[in-house]
């Protein structure tokens, strides 16, 4: 029992309390579902659901949490090259599962795994581990980009038909990692203009498209994409609607239809405006009946809704602290993996959970993006909580360095004294022997 505390406590108790969070809030927010979902749907099947979602995330979490810090170290590459393979499946018809109009799972064994949970991980394993080994052959530009770039614009690249703002949370959270990791400013600085240039240079296409084409360029992967993201942007812009209207007594069509006008966005507002400071109460939320996405993309408001700014507050405070105590263990690592690797976990989950808050507090456009660890989910909250353990086990052995040197320190301190107490007996020993020379 003894090796389940090792690491940073304080870790274990944010991911604690972020799980029994996560319980309450799906309970509550799951009502949508048990009102216009399946025949027989239960609020009760989505607590169960949750339950065994985070079951499987604790038993995913411990066993990274018991795999040393040097099987990642071997295992990052092989995983990159899965994360690849899996991308490219998704553009087989027979395996990829659509969700909202958006090819982002697959279908094996009779389940749809989330490919794009899979990949974050697998590229910050990646990322983590050309940094420890080509470090000092990465100064020239070219090989910056043979090593590195290109294979962050491959996945990049590779998942943008199908989600533009997971593309742009992985460039992001690479980004991070190499400017803290201290790949060279030059580089970043050419990388983050050439990012912006080639996004300007897809949506121009996009459009010229659509000159020549019409609505037919829509057909086409990536052009569905920038078209959701552009109406995402758009609907964003256009703040003058009027949100007021009462959505509880509307028809599931007409539910449907305001979804489909990106309203959830507007409700999610309303949830947090009427949250106030110490919320409705648990369970008391109006909005989680028109929410259709209330478990997962707009978890966020629902939580404000019940439990007010406080409850927000408390939340948001989580996953600082989260940031703050994965940087404090970075800065004891000793090697670039573990260090690269900590950051880059630690950047993911935090700025998808900051993605996903501003959606919510309607700061920036629908991103489509979950509350880590938060919201209803299997895939996502099993890798997650897998990301988790790989933080607690690089902390779990800077905790055993640590007691280790620790121990060695005191054993030298322990022997000093008696080699000090030997060397001044001799001494005596001496000066006595040289006395009773002396007197004889």
């Amino acid at each position: 029992m003894k090796n389940f505390i090792k690491g940073d406590k304080i870790i274990w108790f944010i991911v604690i309390m972020l799980w029994m969070v996560s319980l309450v809030a799906v309970f509550s927010s799951g009502s949508f579902l048990a009102r216009n979902g399946q025949t027989g749907i239960e609020k009760t099947n989505v607590l169960f659901e949750q339950l065994r979602s985070i079951a499987m995330g604790c038993g995913a979490l411990l066993l990274c949490y018991f795999i040393n810090i040097g099987v990642y170290r071997k295992i990052a590459p092989i995983a990159f090259g899965i994360s690849i393979i899996m991308l490219l499946m998704l553009f087989v018809p027979g395996l990829r599962s659509e969700t909202n109009g958006a090819v982002r799972g697959l279908k094996l064994a009779g389940h749809t795994i989330q490919v794009f949970e899979f990949v974050k991980v697998g590229t910050v394993l990646f990322i983590a581990w050309v940094i420890e080994k080509y470090a000092d052959e990465m100064y020239l530009f070219k090989d910056y980009l043979l090593k590195l770039l290109m294979w962050i614009i491959l996945v990049c690249v590779l998942i943008l038909p199908n989600s533009f703002s997971s593309a742009l949370l992985i460039a992001l959270v690479s980004f991070m990692m190499m400017f803290f990791m201290e790949i060279r400013g030059k580089h970043l600085w050419l990388t983050a203009g050439g990012a912006v240039a080639l996004v300007a240079l897809l949506f121009a296409v996009y459009h010229l498209s659509l000159g020549l084409f019409g609505d037919k360029a829509n057909d086409v992967g990536i052009f569905n994409r920038l078209a959701t993201v552009e109406n995402r942007i758009k609907s964003f812009a256009n703040s003058e609607e009027d949100s007021t209207l009462d959505l509880s007594k509307l028809t599931p069509a007409q539910l449907q239809k305001i979804d489909n006008e990106n309203r959830q966005s507007e409700n999610a507002k309303i949830a947090i405006a009427e949250g106030g400071i110490f919320g409705k109460g648990a369970g008391h939320s109006t909005q989680r009946f028109t929410l259709s996405m209330a478990f997962s993309d707009f978890i966020f408001s629902i939580i404000v809704e019940e439990y007010g700014l406080i409850g927000g507050i408390f939340v948001i405070a989580l996953y600082l602290i989260f940031l703050f105590r994965c940087i404090s263990i970075a800065r004891k690592c000793t090697a670039p993996f573990s260090q690269a690797l900590v950051l880059g976990l630690a950047f993911l989950i935090t700025t998808q959970a900051f993605l996903h808050i501003l959606v919510n507090v309607r700061l920036i456009p629908i991103t489509g993006h979950t509350l880590p660890l938060i919201s209803h989910g299997g895939t996502a909250f099993l890798v997650l909580s897998g990301a988790v353990g790989m933080i607690l086990s690089v902390s779990r052995t800077i905790d055993k360095q640590l007691e280790e040197q620790k121990q060695v320190q005191l054993s030298e301190e322990s022997e000093a004294p008696q080699d000090a107490a030997e060397i001044e007996k001799d001494y005596n020993d001496k000066e006595t022997y040289d006395y009773e020379q002396d007197n004889n």
